[in-house]
């Protein structure tokens, strides 16, 4: 029987899943090399032709499939794999070298594969690394059709499995989440890698950069895999199993759907306050028509992810039909569109590479689009074309400082000015708020209150700045505490100073997604919560079973509390009391 054990990885979906592991080993591409006779140089040119026309046969089904599932924009990953598979050079040097070396076509094919992806292997560039996993699935499926040694259909897998691998192609994930897994572990891959964005737009609980997990973890044992911190447990005892049990990522088109089941969204407090909720959206996709539907909202747009899934940046008019197409879809419902928050982990190709030794604090956020003021203008000339409808607003990542607030602004009065004189309509009374995620903007959340619209609370990167914790790092991971008193203290400080300034505070990240603290960011003063939306029926439902008296009140005695381990026992004992008022929030869909 294992032994309980728990390993850090890096977060790449947020979620929580329960189930037993599945470990799935990669295919080697071991092809043997076979001498053929001059005359069956054609046949064997052939049959890279007729391989490549299978392969992109097959690439053009996944992304048809990929466009009804997750929508056209995160299906778009796929077309980096179809220009591949169809690129003239290389696959004549594949003929040419069939003649030349008189071997067989998937050896010369194989060769060339490894050849092209050597060099890539080895950067630490992601950009490079995603290439090389591009090029490795599109040389797996060639060479699949080339031997006609095509995989069996698998069957659907059991309920709650969780996939263990090396590594997975956008594809495989798109495939084993059609098979049925509950959620992904992989021994590789990055937080903003092809493969992690399908996962997201899945809502797909995924860690990623997990040393050897294919190896440490068994066939068969039980897994608790946290998408959110990524942390993956080994093994749990049946008292950390029955605690994760409520924080299950639930299917989330079903739950979206179940929000038309309640009486009032957004939803109202027992004693008639009204809280706001809206959605984090990455890419657009299916699911946007029924949260719509719904009247959610979205509290908060990562417009870098259009950069990530194409790895380049979009031009104006590209950018103006995501934007546009996503405020149409959501009218009148808010968008809240940050604008690209690039650097740091989410690597920028198309500028020259950064040797930063601690990247976190480098140049990333509004200090990477400050620096880069033609891309910056391009971005917002594009969203302020798509705010004809008054639903869209701005937001700043990253602010340390009231000067860079400023700054920005500046460059967006100069870009409504030209737009002006262009004759350009837009929205000029566009609301701008200011993302608070270091604790120089929280300590300082007056000032930002005083120029701007809304203010946002990032908590992930403001619990990592706070307390000096890389997520990422193996060996400090575990330091993450979202509840230390310190993070809650400036959470507060910032909701304060919307209130003094008649300003709204939203609440992103994944604290905004935990039922536990749910109560306490309402009772805090927080005016919106901006969530996972998988995570909106069940916060809805418990919001509407409390008060949100005893809601301040919970959070009072938090903020009051000296200790870390004080404010999770006082959360703990108020969450199990409300999952008792509200059995419902904790329900699967029927």
């Amino acid at each position: 029987m294992a032994k309980p054990s728990q390993i850090q990885g890096i977060p790449a979906s947020a979620g929580v899943a329960l189930g037993e592991a599945r470990v799935v080993y990669s295919w080697d591409t071991l092809v043997p090399e076979r001498s053929i006779l001059p005359e069956e140089v054609p046949a064997e040119k052939l049959k890279v032709d007729l391989a490549i026309e299978k392969t992109i046969a097959d690439l053009t089904r996944i992304r048809e499939s990929a466009g009804k599932t997750l929508g056209g924009a995160t299906s778009k990953i796929f077309d980096a794999q179809l220009l591949i598979a169809g690129d003239f050079q290389f696959l004549q040097k594949v003929k040419d070298g069939i003649s030349k070396r008189l071997v067989n076509a998937e050896s010369v094919y194989s060769s060339l594969i490894e050849e092209s992806t050597a060099t890539l292997r080895k950067s630490r560039d992601p950009y490079m690394r995603q290439m090389q996993t591009d090029i490795e699935a599109v040389g797996k499926k060639a060479l699949l059709h080339m031997t006609g040694d095509n995989p069996a259909p698998e069957r659907r897998f059991p309920p709650n499995t969780i996939l263990v691998a090396k590594k997975l192609t956008p594809a495989e994930t798109l495939h084993y989440q059609e098979l049925g897994v509950a959620g992904i572990v992989t021994s590789e891959g990055t937080a903003h890698s092809h493969m992690a964005l399908i996962a997201r737009s899945l809502y797909l609980p995924a860690v990623v950069a997990v040393e050897r997990a294919q190896n440490k973890i068994r066939n068969g044992v039980r897994l608790i895999v946290d998408g959110g911190l990524g942390k993956v447990f080994v093994a749990p005892d049946d008292a950390l199993w029955e605690s994760y049990k409520g924080r299950v990522s639930p299917d989330a088109l079903a739950n979206i759907t179940r929000l038309s089941e309640l009486k009032h969204i957004p939803p109202v407090t027992t004693d008639g306050h009204t809280v706001e909720l809206s959605a984090n959206v990455e890419l657009p996709g299916v699911r946007d028509k029924a949260l719509a539907e719904c009247g959610i909202g979205v509290g908060l747009y990562r417009t870098e992810f259009i950069y990530l899934q194409s790895n380049h940046f979009p031009d104006e008019d590209e950018q103006f039909e995501y934007y546009d197409n996503t405020a149409a879809q959501f009218a009148p419902h808010k968008v809240v569109m940050r604008t690209f928050d690039l650097g740091s982990d989410k690597y920028v190709e198309e500028l020259q590479p950064l040797q930063e030794s601690n990247p976190a604090l480098g140049w990333r956020g509004i200090r990477t689009s400050l620096g880069i003021p033609a891309i910056f203008r391009t971005q917002l000339r594009a969203i302020l074309r798509a705010s004809t409808r008054g639903n869209v607003r701005i937001l700043l990542p990253m602010l340390t400082d009231i000067d860079e607030l400023r700054r920005a602004q500046r460059v967006i009065k100069r870009v409504m000015v030209e737009l002006r004189n262009e004759g350009v309509e837009f929205d000029r009374r566009i609301p701008l708020g200011a993302m608070i995620e270091v604790p120089s903007a929280a300590l300082t959340a007056e000032c930002f209150a005083r120029q701007t619209s809304f203010l946002a609370v990032g908590t992930n990167d403001l619990a990592q700045y706070t307390l000096a914790v890389d997520r990422d790092n193996n060996r400090v991971a575990n330091l993450y505490r979202m509840f230390h008193p310190a993070n809650l203290k400036l959470i507060k400080l910032t909701i304060e100073a919307g209130r003094k300034f008649g300003k709204p505070v939203s609440i992103c990240g994944e604290m905004a997604s935990d039922l536990q603290a749910a109560p306490l960011l309402i009772g805090m003063g927080a005016t919106s919560l901006s969530m996972t939306p998988g995570k909106l029926y069940s916060a809805a439902a418990l919001i509407s079973a409390l008060s949100y008296q005893e809601m301040k009140e919970l959070a009072d005695i938090t903020l009051a509390a000296a200790t870390l381990k004080e404010t999770e026992n006082i959360l703990r004992q108020f969450y199990e009391k409300a999952k008792e008022k509200a059995p419902e929030a904790f329900s699967e869909p029927a």
